[in-house]
């Protein structure tokens, strides 16, 4: 899977053992897991280190997520997550993370929504100049990437008549 600014590849991870359930496949929530560390890696690729966190107190606070299981995954099987950003305004981020296995089928979705928290106000801030440029960056170069389907969509169950 090329790794690109529009097609940003934020983790590749094997299925450990301590991450199946008693079905013998991934927990449901160690999918949640996985994707929290692609998101800890975008954090990292947008300049959101541990050390800018600790020097500033800027971090992101996840305030929403709808995961979708599409495939199971079992022990031992590689998995990579690529993210896109949906969104951005001064003090919001959304994303969609996607799951592949090594033959590039879809496994797993994930959308989520963040808020920039500042640690030392304690309180919702703006983001500081470094994320609105690096937000920019990552926006522009997935300007042209399809939307995925699933995005904004929320859970329902179809009305009989």
């Amino acid at each position: 899977m090329p790794n690109s600014l529009n097609n940003l590849q934020t983790l590749k991870t094997p299925v450990v053992k301590e991450w199946i359930d008693y079905n013998g496949h991934l927990n449901d929530a160690y999918y949640l897991v996985i994707f929290t560390k692609a998101t800890d890696a975008l954090q990292d690729h947008l300049g959101l280190t541990l050390e800018h966190i600790h020097r500033t107190g800027e971090t992101l606070f996840t305030v929403e997520s709808h995961l979708s299981y599409l495939q199971e995954i079992g022990l031992g099987e590689m998995v990579t997550v690529t993210t896109q950003v949906l969104q951005t305004d001064s003090k919001r981020i959304r994303i969609f993370h996607r799951m592949y296995n090594d033959q590039q089928d879809l496994l797993a979705t994930v959308e989520m929504l963040f808020l920039c928290y500042n640690l030392v106000a304690k309180k919702v801030t703006n983001f500081s100049d470094m994320m609105m440029q690096s937000l920019s960056v990552i926006e522009k170069h997935q300007a042209q990437t399809p939307w995925p389907d699933s995005a904004g969509k929320g859970i329902a169950l179809k009305r009989s008549a």
